[in-house]
């Protein structure tokens, strides 16, 4: 769950307030108790900064700390201004017609070095916010659901969820991120600072969240929803019916913590998901190969079922030999296990039990459809199926809950897929390995003690780090040698371009095309790369290819020559120490020098003597050999001499598109660093890779492997060719029961309406 980085600055939205009335008082009451919880924190920065200080273990960081401290204390007004107003933008999404957007960062505004400290802080900053939202979702998850819910109920159809939740914590987080942009703070003791905001303000929202809940139950919204985990929800009369007719799947004495039928009055999103089911057009299959649902009479008990799937699990404990995803129906499954153990058990399937069926049969539907998966690694995850089942049937919390240890495994499995290659040996393929061997385990082992899941996910969780740090090592090599072949490309085009330029229409002799191309040049890529075009030495240098361009122009009056005469020594004085600077040979110094000295006689001795001299030079340059051969063909390019071949570097900022469908320039243009991203090759095969970086000074996109070697580097410009000829696609890299969840939840959705 990431924070885009916005604009620090609200905009102005509608001033009608729009909201219902206990919406209002839910507002006015957050603002009173987040104002409160926001002063605590500032009031306890000053001791956590000062006592950094002193416990620093050097003067610059007990200086920054002590720096740090100062302007925390100066912005803190503005910051909770900014935080209040922040809040109040949030609860505009409850009105439709307003536009509630904070304008992006301007991606332009960084400097030629796309690879800055900036971004390193930035992706800090990310993680820390990350891990903050994890931990209030796992403290309070519940009742953020219960209030997330209520507040959907008054939304008049607008989508409200955790992540837009105005008072969730992603929203709040994202408030406090943007309002932190007005310190100028080393990262380390921003990280204090957001340390800070998770303890004072993220860590105390159970009791805004149980206010806020109250206030809607006291507003009649829907109170028969738990206000505490304790507290058994209220079931509609039309509910208890059914209910009532599925009670008799919950019995048997499986290893879970709650019923299914507890479960489900505790979990309001297994409801939900219910409630949407019900409303599903298309009806249960029928037949004499499916087991019926039952609304009355005896049904499979959770034991019994449990027991059948962990029969059908053993039966699925194979993969084909091309690793094809194949689906499974499970009541055909089911019916078959009920066919060969004969009259011994009911025949039916509970309401609830059915509901669970058809829920994880939906979510692997998608698994085994979705394009950001290699179909090996599908057919792996596929096998996953049954145990997930008999989880969703032991926990409903399996739907709400992102920490549940299965769904967390399946996801984390999912996410080390996406970044999986099909290599030309998969048996020998370390992830693939370890990915078969856990699916393998859970298949062996998991009867019905879902704990098992949580050393499962440990250890793989460990080796996926190793493989990281590794890969992340490797992949910062290949940012700093690109961010450095990016500098040096960009100096030698930048250099080679202003060379051309002044040149342009100049009939110049050998002398000078060779001082400039040899020597100079060299010169001004070495001030360029050091010291930048900014530095007073780059200004004398580009100053002295002037002054030796103007030396040599024989078309100009006798005043020139005047000036000439006085110019020329500090001129060979520059060159000279330029030359000097770069190592460059004496013996070729001297050589070139005396040219110019012959160019220089002609041009003092005026227009009567440029014959002669010209063919003293033409007598020199025979004598060397093919040097003639050179200076004729820079004569016949007289008008636009190219002295330098500069590389073709293409600028991020131009406008490169040609004629490419806006799709497909929106596509290229919202790749961040980090995205995943599949190319098809002429053969057909697909390539997976992780876009590493964005050189600004070469406008290279660079891609690496999972293990962190580049394999590709495309300009923008060749990046939208290969998407408008669908020869690369984004893979989306979100957490993958997430999205399938999303998906079923909208597919239901879509089919009520």
């Amino acid at each position: 769950m990431g924070i885009e980085l916005k604009s620090a600055r609200p905009m102005n939205v509608t001033s009608i307030d729009l909201l219902p009335e206990p919406l209002k008082k839910v507002r006015v009451q957050a603002t009173k108790l987040l104002a409160s919880m926001l002063a605590n924190m500032f009031d306890s920065a000053d001791d956590a900064l000062f006592e950094l200080a002193d416990k620093a273990i050097n003067n610059a960081d007990q200086t920054m700390y002590f720096d740090s401290m100062r302007e925390v204390r100066i912005k803190r007004e503005v910051m909770e201004s900014l935080f209040a107003r922040f809040l109040q933008d949030h609860f505009k999404i409850f009105q439709r017609n307003a536009t509630v957007k904070l304008s992006e960062q301007d991606s332009t505004a960084l400097d030629d070095n796309a690879l800055t400290l900036i971004q390193d802080d930035e992706l800090e900053e990310s993680v820390a916010i990350r891990g903050m939202i994890s931990k209030v979702n796992n403290l309070f998850g519940e009742s953020l659901q219960q209030l997330t819910q209520r507040m959907e109920f008054l939304a008049n159809q607008i989508t409200i969820d955790e992540e837009n939740n105005p008072i969730g914590p992603a929203k709040l987080s994202e408030s406090f991120q943007l309002a932190c942009q007005e310190l100028s703070l080393n990262i380390r003791a921003k990280l204090v600072v957001f340390k800070l905001f998770e303890k004072y303000v993220l860590g105390e929202l159970g009791e805004l969240y149980s206010c806020s809940n109250k206030l809607l139950i006291g507003a009649g919204v829907l109170p028969q929803m738990s206000s505490a985990p304790a507290t058994r929800t209220k079931v509609r009369p039309q509910e208890q019916a059914e209910r009532s007719d599925s009670s008799q799947s919950e019995g048997g004495n499986v290893n879970a913590s709650v019923s299914a039928e507890a479960t489900a009055d505790q979990n309001e999103v297994f409801s939900l998901l219910r409630n949407l089911l019900a409303n599903k057009a298309a009806q249960p299959q029928t037949g004499p190969s499916y087991l019926p649902v039952a609304d009355s009479g005896p049904v499979l008990s959770q034991a019994e079922l449990v027991d059948m799937l962990s029969t059908v699990q053993q039966q699925n404990d194979v993969i084909r030999d091309d690793f094809q995803p194949a689906s499974l129906n499970v009541r055909q499954a089911l019916h078959s296990i009920v066919d060969g153990r004969g009259g011994a058990i009911p025949q039916a399937v509970g309401r609830v039990d059915d509901d669970s069926i058809n829920l994880v049969s939906m979510l692997f539907e998608y698994i085994l459809d979705d394009h950001s998966l290699p179909v090996q690694m599908k057919a792996l995850l596929g096998r996953l199926q049954i145990p997930m089942l008999k989880v969703a049937l032991l926990d409903k919390s399996f739907f709400s809950r992102g920490a549940h240890p299965a769904r967390k495994l399946l996801n984390e499995l999912a996410s080390a897929a996406l970044r999986w290659n099909e290599p030309a040996d998969v048996s020998r393929d370390a992830l693939f390995n370890k990915i078969n061997d856990i699916v393998t385990n859970v298949l062996n082992e998991f009867e019905s003690d879902v704990e098992i899941f949580k050393p499962l996910l440990e250890d793989f969780s460990q080796f996926v780090d190793k493989e990281k740090r590794r890969s992340d090592l490797i992949e910062q090599r290949t940012r700093d040698a690109e961010e450095g072949l990016g500098k040096t490309q960009r100096a030698r085009a930048d250099v080679g371009h202003l060379i051309n330029d002044k040149a342009a229409g100049k009939a110049l002799p050998t002398a000078v095309v060779a001082l400039l191309r040899e020597g100079w040049s060299n010169y001004l890529f070495l001030l360029y790369v050091k010291q930048g075009t900014e530095d007073q030495a780059w200004h004398a240098a580009v100053q002295v290819v002037d002054d030796l361009i103007w030396s040599v122009d024989q078309d100009a009056s006798f005043g020139h020559r005047s000036d000439l005469l006085k110019k020329i020594p500090s001129l060979l004085q520059c060159l000279r120490k330029g030359l000097n600077a770069i190592s460059f040979s004496k013996n070729r110094m001297r050589e070139l020098f005396s040219e110019l000295e012959g160019v220089h006689m002609a041009c003092l001795k005026g227009p009567e003597s440029e014959a002669e001299s010209v063919d003293e030079v033409e007598a020199k340059e025979h004598s060397a050999g093919d040097a003639l051969q050179e200076n004729e063909a820079i004569e016949a390019e007289q008008g636009a001499p190219v002295i330098l071949e500069t590389p073709e570097l293409e600028s991020l900022d131009e406008n490169v598109c040609g004629e490419a469908d806006d799709e497909y320039v929106a596509m290229v243009d919202s790749m961040a660093v980090g995205a995943w991203v599949e190319f098809l090759d002429d053969k057909g095969e697909k390539s997976r890779c992780k876009l590493a970086a964005i050189i600004r000074a070469s406008g290279k996109y660079i891609f690496v492997n999972r293990v962190g070697i580049k394999v590709a580097e495309h300009t923008r410009s060749s990046l939208i060719e290969e998407a408008q000829a669908g020869v690369i696609s984004m893979l989306d890299n979100a957490l993958l029961f997430d999205r399938a969840l999303e998906s079923v939840i909208g597919h239901l959705r879509e089919m009520k309406d």
